[in-house]
């Protein structure tokens, strides 16, 4: 007997109608109770085809894909009617060219950067123009003249504020109205050229320019005392400081001589006039004062380390006094046929010669600046090592104590050697180099 079971549901089929309840046979026949009957609908076919809503479902997921495509190169291309660059832009290879070491490539690329029209020159690249024009063809009258087109052409630009502060710095050079530009042309080019001419030739020009009558006179004064510090003839140089400070004592250049004058007094370790001149320093806020308080610290600190220098001296001249005392004490008490054997290295020597050897190819192969200082407490040491071995190899020969005389020995060679790594430090500038390496490591 068949069994049926009343299938009822809420569900809505595709074609917006709904279901009917349809009987399902089961297997062995019977009718099933209306408590067993199950929830599930059955549908009606539809009349819409299953593969139709698959291909709805492509076209939209295919139109989808289309639009961002599409969208993906609109953004590539930039804005609508952007194929190229911008109406003006300047090639990257002109602004390569303002670096470059011939000036008339400089001079072609400046050329290109200012022939723009204001609305298409940007301002960081006339900028970069400018300073070439400073750096490279020493020409600043036309780096004014570029600087004060970004002022007015592009005021709210970055680089204007530069561009002022420049303007401000040449123009005390040139004059209000260029007058001085020749002038200051040839100052950068002395100023350029100066390691590559006889010095004679950097002095004679450079005070005529100082005696000329330009803006910048003071300026072409004070870098001449410079470049004669830095070149080691610190009493010229610090005459040179003086004259700027007596002819200009109200430009800016005359303060800038005190500062530079009391430096180069440090460097000739002429103490009381490096305290002279930075007690004439004005002091009116911290930086000033800071300024003024480092070379007075530096002067009380030189004059310290040349007293120190100088008993070093004496504490080397009195160890080798001491050591070879005693090496003639040692010689006298020995017998005529022996006394002369002192000559012969001891074994200390023999021990220590070999090491000081590498260590003096090691600091003239890896480090030049610190090989003078290490020869000299390397040799130094040989030689107290030497006179104290022989000495002790004699009283050893003849059987005399000998302890007492060792410890001696060994104080005041330690002393000596102390003495010797203090001058050579000082006398090749190591001692500030040395102090900041064991303050900070040797990283920094």
């Amino acid at each position: 007997m068949d069994r049926r079971i009343a299938m009822t549901g809420g569900a809505i089929s595709t074609t917006g109608r709904r279901p009917t309840t349809r009987p399902c046979h089961l297997a062995r026949g019977g009718t099933q109770p209306a408590s067993r009957r199950c929830a599930l609908p059955v549908l009606r076919r539809s009349t819409t085809a299953p593969h139709t809503l698959v291909r709805t479902l492509a076209a939209t997921v295919g139109v989808a894909m289309l639009i961002l495509a599409c969208t993906s190169l609109r953004a590539d291309a930039g804005p609508a009617g952007a194929s190229g660059p911008a109406p003006g832009a300047m090639p990257s290879a002109v602004i390569d060219a303002l670096g470059a070491d011939d000036p008339r490539d400089v001079e072609r690329a400046v050329a290109s950067i200012v022939q723009l029209p204001a609305p298409h020159a940007d301002p960081d690249v006339l900028f970069a123009a400018a300073r070439a024009c400073e750096d490279k063809l020493l020409d600043p009258g036309r780096a004014v003249a570029i600087y004060e087109r970004i002022i007015a052409d592009h005021p709210t630009a970055r680089v204007a504020t530069a561009a002022a502060r420049r303007v401000a710095v040449l123009r005390a050079l040139i004059g209000p109205r260029g007058g001085g530009a020749t002038s200051a042309a040839e100052l950068a080019r002395l100023v350029a050229r100066a390691d590559h001419q006889p010095p004679s030739d950097v002095v004679r020009d450079a005070e005529r320019l100082a005696d000329a009558a330009w803006p910048g006179a003071p300026a072409a004064a004070l870098w001449l005392a410079g470049w004669l510090r830095r070149s080691g003839r610190l009493a010229e140089a610090q005459a040179h400081y003086a004259t700027v400070v007596a002819r200009w004592p109200q430009a800016p250049e005359a303060q800038a001589a005190l500062h530079g004058g009391a430096g180069c007094a440090l460097e000739a370790h002429a103490w009381s006039l490096a305290e002279t001149l930075a007690n004439r320093l004005p002091a009116a806020d911290d930086a000033e004062r800071a300024a003024r308080d480092d070379l007075l610290a530096a002067a009380a600190r030189g004059r310290r380390r040349d007293r120190w220098y100088v008993a070093a001296w004496l504490a080397v001249f009195g160890v080798f006094a001491v050591l070879l005392g005693s090496l003639v004490e040692a010689m006298r008490r020995s017998p005529r046929g022996k006394r002369w054997s002192v000559l012969r290295p001891p074994i200390e020597a023999m021990f220590f010669a070999p090491v000081a050897v590498v260590l003096i190819g090691v600091a003239v192969t890896a480090h030049r600046l610190i090989a003078p200082a290490v020869a000299t407490i390397a040799g130094g040491g040989l030689a107290l090592t030497w006179v104290s071995g022989a000495t002790l190899e004699r009283l050893r020969a003849e059987g005399r104590p000998r302890r007492l005389r060792g410890i001696a020995h060994a104080i005041a060679c330690a002393a000596g050697v102390a003495a010797l790594a203090y001058i050579a430090l000082t006398r090749d500038h190591l001692l500030d180099l040395l102090i900041e390496t064991v303050r900070l490591g040797p990283e920094s």
